[in-house]
Formats: structure tokens, sequence, C-alpha cells
């Protein structure tokens, strides 16, 4: 488990997009059981909807596969 510097390490770092990091700083200033749940969530929810696009997507290359 990250320490708060090495959080902050993350942070500095310049491959680190400005997403994460925003969701990161925003993080560490949010009681840590919190801040876990949430991002259980959105992972959880970020998961099932990229799955849904992927089947979506795939599909569509089926269907005109099929189509000739």
């Amino acid at each position: 488990m990250p320490s708060d510097d090495e959080i902050r390490a993350i942070l500095r770092e310049p491959g680190t997009s400005s997403w994460m990091k925003v969701a990161l700083t925003t993080a560490l200033e949010r009681d840590p059981v919190d801040a876990v749940n949430d991002a259980e969530m959105l992972a959880i929810v970020l998961r099932h909807r990229a799955e849904v696009i992927q089947s979506e997507a795939l599909a569509a290359v089926a269907i005109r596969r099929a189509k000739g």
C-alpha cells in the first residue's frame, strides 16, 4: 500500500494523467475508507462501461462481416 509520500511521488510523475492526479489529490483530502469505497465503485462502473462498449463494437464487426 503506497504511503502519502509515495502517492505524492506518483503525482509528480510526468506520465501520470491529469485525471489520475486530480483523483489522487482529491482522495488524499478525504476519509481513506470513503475514498477506497468510492474508488472501488468507480472501478466497477467504468469496467462495466468498457465491457459494454467493447461488446457493442464486436457485435457491430460481426454484423458487418455477416452482411458480407
